[in-house]
Order: C-alpha cells, then structure tokens, then sequence
C-alpha cells in the first residue's frame, strides 16, 4: 500500500484542476455511500438496530407497542436489537402477517407472525391483575439490582458473555450459553443475554434480555400482557451463533443459517431512561435510543 501511494503521488501532481476536482467529487461521493450504509442501522419506523441484523436487533425495523410494568403503553417504534438473536430479541407488536414460509414455532399455539418476522407469543387476555402487575414490579427490581455488577462490559466479558450481534451495531446483545443451555429462566443473576448500547462514552448497559427454557418454549408469563414473549422467524445464525442477517421471505440466507429453532425472549429494560417508559418493550425507538448514544448515559 506504501508503494502504491507513493508511485500515484507524481500522477496526481500531473493532474489538471478539472482531474483533481473529478477526483474529489468521486472520493466524496463514495464515502457519503458509506455514512448511508452505515446509518441503515437506522430502522424506518424510527428505530435503532445492530447493523447485523436485529438480536440485534436486534433486529431490523419492529413496530412495536410495549407497556411499563404500571401498565402504560410505550411509544411505538422498532429497535435493536434489537435488538435479535437466537436467541434473538424482538417486541410487542402490531401489524400485518408474514409469509408462512417464515412461520417457525408450530408447536406454539395462539402466536401472531408479525410482517418483519417477529413471533409474539399468546398472553393471557385482559388487564395484568394486580398479582401480575406485582410479578413483573418484583422481576424489575430484582434484575435491576443484579445488573449492577454487569454497569462495564469488561465486567459481562469476563463472566462470559460473547457476542450474539453485531459487535459494532448501535445495540449489542451479549449472551451466555451457558445459561441459555441449562434451560435456566428469569434468574436475574444469570439471565441469558445482556444488551449494551455503543455510545459516544463506550458501551452502557441498557438491561437484559431473558430467554425460554428451550427452543419454541415461551417462558412464564409472570406478568400477564405485561411480559410478552417473543421470537423472530427471519434471522440468519452464523456457526457460533452470531445473528449475520435477516432471511429473505422463503428463508433463504445469503450469509449463515436460516434459524428454525429459534428461542422465546423476554427484555426487561433497566437504563432510567428505558425504564421509565419502556419496561419490557422488545424493541427500541429511535427517540428511546438515540439520547443514550449521543449522551452516553442510560
């Protein structure tokens, strides 16, 4: 490359103005595609995801409608994440059916296949009772106090939590297979997966994400319509298990595997920010998301 440099240098000297602006423009003109690539990160609806894909979006554009742990509804957008693995994230959503080709899951009944592949799994119907409201209170604060020690990701790392997103995406998920093989669910001292987001200050911690006890298998719904299960029937698995992108609609992959088996996840947020407004929502919006980036506080 140092040859390559110097022995373009006379040839660009020799050029005329007219070259060099030719030149210029066309550099110019490259990078601006690249900053576009880059920010398709960016979902439509308003919402962040890893550039993988989802977990990880999770994790492309998700419309979402999620509801605190009080009872109040979110505002709508799509996420991460999100974030999305396979374990994989997802959200609360609304919105058309997908192809039944994508269709994963058929054991569980009652689920709805949203049009950007997300699965929710069935709820028990009416208002969270006043014991399912409690649940999901006491599921926040014990994971609240447990992800205390998980504040730096060096920290998650060192506990043995990898990658299961994109690395360099807005919204990272780091999971434990270990945990996730054991079949262990909603131990806020091992949950499965810890999502961080990549802001101007290095990686914060926005919560954790819990996963079923196997592929295809919801977990409890400790807090009635509050705590939503969902999965994603579209996501492409690398041979670690690393989301590499989304499968087109007859779930074909151009990079890793299309995942059939994928497993139930359940976010429960715990940033200030997040949680004030967001509680369990599976996917984030661009409002929710882009202050912490910018700010590099949750």
């Amino acid at each position: 490359m140092g040859q390559q440099r110097f022995s373009m240098r006379p040839a660009w000297e020799r050029a005329t103005t007219g070259t060099r602006l030719w030149w210029a423009v066309a550099v110019a003109t490259g990078i601006a595609a690249l900053l576009v690539l880059g920010s398709a990160v960016l979902a439509p609806a308003g919402g962040l995801t890893t550039s993988a894909g989802p977990v990880a979006t999770a994790m492309g554009a998700h419309a979402v409608s999620g509801q605190t742990a009080s009872g109040s509804a979110s505002a709508p957008g799509s996420a991460s994440g999100s974030m999305a693995m396979t374990p994989s994230p997802g959200s609360t959503a609304t919105g058309s059916t997908t192809s039944p080709s994508l269709t994963v899951c058929p054991n569980v009944g009652g689920t709805t296949t949203m049009s950007d592949g997300m699965v929710m799994a069935p709820v028990p119907a009416g208002e969270p009772t006043a014991a399912q409201r409690s649940a999901a209170d006491e599921l926040v604060a014990r994971t609240t106090e447990a992800l205390t020690r998980f504040a730096s990701l060096s920290a998650a790392e060192a506990a043995g939590y990898v990658p299961a997103t994109n690395p360099d995406g807005y919204v990272v998920h780091y999971a434990d297979w270990g945990t996730v093989a054991s079949g262990d669910v909603l131990d806020p001292n091992h949950p499965s997966s810890l999502v961080y987001a990549n802001t101007v200050s290095g990686p914060v911690l926005l919560g954790a994400m819990y996963m079923g006890p196997g592929p295809c298998q919801p977990g409890p719904d400790v807090g009635g319509s509050l705590t939503q299960w969902h999965a994603h029937a579209n996501l492409c698995l690398s041979a670690t298990h690393q989301v590499v992108g989304r499968s087109s609609a007859a779930g074909v992959c151009s990079s890793g595997t299309h995942n059939t088996d994928t497993y139930f996840m359940l976010h429960v947020w715990t940033a200030p920010s997040l949680a004030a407004t967001a509680q369990f929502q599976a996917d984030l919006t661009r409002a929710e998301i882009a202050p912490i980036i910018e700010s590099g506080q949750g």
